[in-house]
């Protein structure tokens, strides 16, 4: 059988779900988003998590701004708490705008998001009661 993982969860003052990770073994916090289909990392970020670029830019489309500058990575090591789960691939995106709205209601910027294509590929389940992310 199976064993099963899973990972601590917060909610911020806004009531966003964040989690801790380690991308490509620098610290980061993450914010867990259903509604995004990529996971993403802020583009002044890039040298920072070492991420290496993947082709050419693109136009991408985000629920709070028009048409954003992205570039997608290569696939990174990423750890979620103490749990190693693989590579994944993220798409820089300039995410100031997010950070700006978060700092003013008194919550901490985030380095970047857990989009939909790692929840789905990784069979997350978010258990809100007990603020924990399930591996299946």
């Amino acid at each position: 059988m199976k064993t099963q993982r899973s990972v601590s969860i917060q909610f911020t003052k806004t009531r966003h779900i964040i989690c801790k990770a380690h991308i490509n073994e620098v610290a980061a916090q993450l914010l867990i988003d259903t509604g995004a289909s990529s996971s993403c990392i802020h583009s002044k970020l890039q040298e920072y998590f070492k991420l290496r670029i993947k082709g050419d830019s693109f136009d991408a489309a985000g629920a709070s701004q028009g048409k954003m500058k992205a570039i997608l990575t290569r696939k990174s090591k990423l750890q979620l708490g103490r749990h190693e789960v693989g590579k994944q691939a993220f798409v820089l995106l300039d995410l100031t705008h997010i950070n700006v709205t978060l700092e003013a209601q008194g919550a901490t910027p985030i380095e970047g998001i857990i989009g939909a294509d790692f929840l789905k590929k990784n069979k997350v389940i978010i258990d809100y009661a007990k603020k924990r992310l399930l591996f299946y």
